[in-house]
């Protein structure tokens, strides 16, 4: 739920979008008459139409900058004084504006600055552009509303889909297959992969209401599964882990199976055998990782939905506002998936303890690696 705390506690920052500019147009349509109107019956129709706009400019200009620029920023503080302070500041600024623009188009005496008529002109264009803000704003606010339903509604799916695979019964037969066979044949071996086979389970269910995981964990995870695959395989299929600069795996976020659905995607659809093993390279930087392999389409048609690159790439994109990037040159396959960096916390008193939780997983890399 971190990721969504990020939305539901500040406005993410966005470009206003079509919508909003027809939502101005229809408003301008429906107000323009009246405030015409009032500036045709004081000042006549030669001065009233660039004065209405001048209105129409500043209010739409004014109301933009407060809905898609200053309120977000603000809110993104999580201070009532800050966004207080910042919309008090803002309204003043904006209302010297109108009342200089005031000034130019319809008095006839020199300037001179007097506070009760500054103040009047400042609430006067406060009540002038406020319709329009709330309007906007109201859009805006329905629009994160809808981010976050997009948002739950690809969790909740994610983890039907984990729920579905804890159960599903073609993987549970593989694998009980596998460990009775072990049982029979060397029963120290046969316990190690039962040990490995709960680990696996035990990370989906206390992972299955989660955004994301560290990359650490992840590599974990993808590490006991792929313990089973070579159970399973035999050595069809190689596994390799390279790293040109130093990552810290615990410093890094990715949404959970990530790995093993890329890894569970390359040996469905590739084929492997000992003669000819299928190198599988799980690549990391600092900022994605990537899961290569060359591509040897099996012989007989695979039973696939495609769902499961789909899902991830809405789950990045919902979450997080990134994309993972699949790239099929005919020769090699490899997916690139982004690696996010905790977001701060606000109110978080003291980081010192990170680099202890971000250590202790790094054998499970190494070990990795080094196959």
């Amino acid at each position: 739920m971190k990721i969504l705390d990020r939305f539901s506690g500040g406005w993410p920052l966005e470009r206003p979008s079509r919508s909003d500019a027809l939502l101005v147009l229809v408003y301008w349509l429906l107000a323009a008459p009246l405030i015409g109107y009032s500036y045709v019956v004081q000042f006549g129709v030669l001065r009233a139409v660039p004065g209405i706009l001048y209105t129409m400019v500043l209010d739409t200009t004014a109301v933009y900058l407060l809905v898609f620029g200053l309120m977000p920023l603000a809110l993104a503080r999580r201070s009532v004084l800050i966004v207080l302070g910042s919309l008090v500041t803002f309204v003043v600024i904006d209302g010297h504006f109108y009342w200089l623009g005031y000034w130019l188009l319809f008095s006839k005496e020199p300037l001179q600055w007097q506070a009760v008529y500054l103040l009047q002109d400042i609430l006067r264009h406060a009540q002038s552009y406020g319709m329009l803000g709330i309007l906007l704003a109201g859009k805006r606010y329905f629009n994160v509303q809808q981010h976050l339903l997009q948002a739950q509604k690809a969790q909740t799916e994610s983890e039907l889909r984990s729920l579905k695979a804890q159960i599903d019964p073609h993987f549970l037969f593989n694998n009980l297959n596998v460990l009775r066979g072990l049982i029979q044949q060397d029963p120290a071996v046969a316990n190690e992969y039962l040990s490995r086979f709960a680990n696996l389970y035990r990370f989906l269910i206390r992972h299955k209401e989660e955004d994301v995981v560290t990359l650490a964990e992840e590599l974990q995870f993808v590490e006991e599964y792929i313990y089973l695959l070579r159970h399973r395989f035999g050595s069809a299929y190689e596994f390799r882990q390279e790293h040109p600069v130093p990552v810290d795996p615990g410093g890094l976020l990715v949404v959970p199976g990530t790995l093993q659905l890329l890894v569970e995607n390359a040996i469905k659809h590739n084929a492997g055998d000992e003669d000819h093993p299928l190198l599988i390279t799980i690549g990391l930087t600092e900022t994605e990782l990537a899961v290569e392999h060359a591509l040897r389409p099996k012989l007989t048609a695979v039973d696939s939905t495609g769902t499961g690159l789909a899902n991830l790439r809405e789950r990045y994109r919902l979450l997080f506002g990134q994309a993972i990037t699949v790239e099929n040159t005919g020769v090699i396959f490899r997916v690139r998936v982004p690696l996010l960096r905790p977001a701060p916390r606000w109110s978080a008193p003291d980081t010192a303890a990170a680099p202890d939780t971000a250590a202790a997983p790094a054998p499970a890399t190494s070990k990795l690696a080094s196959r």
